[in-house]
């Protein structure tokens, strides 16, 4: 398993709220896989995990998948898109270096553009990976029309918006908010972690999940995506937090 996936896995299980006995399990089955894929039909093509690299965003990684006759690639800007299903229900290829794992196509979204690559093994864990001709997606010059929520970490109610004016403050935040030192804190079994889900017609199959962060502080601080560093002991959560303005603060607060 790369770093990368590592951290991505790692990061949605935490927000997710699933515990650390999952999160290994995932892990051990990853590292289990066998080097030809299996378990699906033989007669699909055969995508391969490219080498990773350093991102040109510090502390981001990019990886590469390559498979009928496309390149597709996961980088920074994929590192805030969510799947808007657990499994693909149309299988496209196989994974070749582990086994069962498959390559999906994603809902409204054109194989030539996206697809869903099922980066755990024992459990699938997919990823959207974008083809190195489509344009990376650009949350500041889409339409969002719909945005979810949950009010406190795991447990809270969900909230729903299709404020166009309130979505507009979450972009505003993220493009033009001033960034604050927030101490970093450890991922494993985190419980101040949640995502804003925001749904766009521009973007079938995906959803845009920036992290919110319920602070020690009693403040709301949101980013665009999410980092775990694991160059420390244990792992650190950090990202490029932005506080929430009093508009966004009141609608997660329900007040």
């Amino acid at each position: 398993m790369t770093k990368k996936h590592w951290l991505i896995l790692a990061a949605l299980l935490t927000i997710g709220g699933i515990g650390a006995a999952l999160m290994l399990a995932v892990a051990l089955g990853f590292f289990a896989g066998h080097e030809l894929a299996a378990g699906g039909d033989p007669g699909l093509p055969v995508y391969t995990m490219g080498p990773q690299s350093a991102s040109s965003h510090p502390g981001y990684f990019h990886d590469s998948v390559t498979g009928g006759g496309e390149v597709y690639v996961n980088d920074y800007e994929e590192a805030g898109l969510q799947l808007t299903f657990s499994e693909p229900q149309t299988v496209i290829g196989l994974m070749g270096s582990i086994s069962p794992a498959k390559v999906g196509a994603i809902p409204g979204q054109p194989v030539a553009a996206y697809i869903a690559v099922d980066c755990g093994s024992e459990m699938p864990a997919y990823v959207p990976y974008r083809n190195v001709k489509q344009p990376p997606f650009d949350w500041r010059t889409v339409t969002f029309r719909e945005m979810t929520a949950r009010q406190q970490y795991k447990f809270g109610p969900v909230v729903t918006t299709t404020n166009a004016a309130l979505m507009a403050e979450v972009v505003r935040l993220l493009r033009d908010g001033t960034p604050v030192e927030l101490k970093p804190f450890p991922f494993s079994g985190a419980t101040n972690l949640t995502t804003l889900n925001l749904t766009s017609d521009q973007l079938p199959g995906l959803l845009f999940c920036p992290p919110l962060c319920y602070y020690g502080d009693g403040n709301l601080y949101l980013a665009e995506s999410l980092m775990v560093d694991f160059s420390v002991k244990p792992p650190q959560v950090r990202a490029r937090w932005i506080p929430a303005s009093p508009l966004l603060t009141r609608w997660l607060k329900g007040s």
